[in-house]
């Protein structure tokens, strides 16, 4: 039962993120715009809505796994407090996309921000969304991987274009995919994971 709970912490969130992030993509490259902010705002909150009901999903498999197992049924009540089981749950199936959903609306919020106190100079209005959607589709700590790789490629376009404001709206989408298909190369050969949670 471990190993089938593996498999599916392993690849069935990352495979949704993947096919998310490759829709929105190619509704990018064939209708030459984004969807409007408020679909993109939806799908933000269907995003976290997934994240936090895969993370119950995965803590009630567990607390199943457990019981149906001799040894591991002495970890729950009425053989041990169901603080174990909880906290268990929290460090193995909450934390991380709980960290990940925070740091995705901090990123939002402050590009709304900087945007807003620089009159919308630095960042076109899909952008927060973008950006949110990225870091909740690579999830914690590749996020990071994913920030650093589209600031990078904005700031060289800038050089080279040369215009006023940060190219970045056709980078937030790819780099994202990137990240996705790399994920494993990041995590082990970037020392990266040492952030993970």
């Amino acid at each position: 039962m471990y190993d089938k709970l593996n498999l599916i912490l392993t690849y069935f969130s990352p495979a949704i993120s993947f096919v998310l992030i490759t829709v929105l993509l190619l509704f990018q490259i064939f209708k030459k715009r984004l969807p409007s902010l408020k679909i993109l705002g939806i799908i933000i909150k269907i995003f976290i809505s997934f994240l936090i009901i895969f993370a119950f999903f995965l803590s009630f498999i567990n607390y199943f796994a457990w019981k149906n197992n001799d040894v591991s049924q002495r970890l729950l009540p009425p053989y041990a407090s169901i603080a174990y089981v909880l906290h268990y749950s929290w460090q193995h199936y909450f934390f991380a996309p709980i960290v990940t959903i925070i740091f995705a609306l901090i990123v939002f919020w402050g590009i709304k921000s900087l945007n807003k106190k620089f009159n919308n100079t630095f960042f076109y209005d899909e952008e927060p969304y973008l950006a949110a959607l990225g870091i909740l589709a690579t999830g914690w700590p590749n996020c990071l991987i994913f920030l650093c790789l589209v600031l990078l490629l904005g700031v060289t376009a800038h050089f080279i274009i040369q215009k006023g404001r940060l190219p970045l709206l056709y980078f937030w989408l790819p780099c994202a995919l990137l990240v996705l298909l790399l994920s494993g190369i990041i995590s082990k050969y970037i020392t990266i994971n040492q952030l993970v949670i």
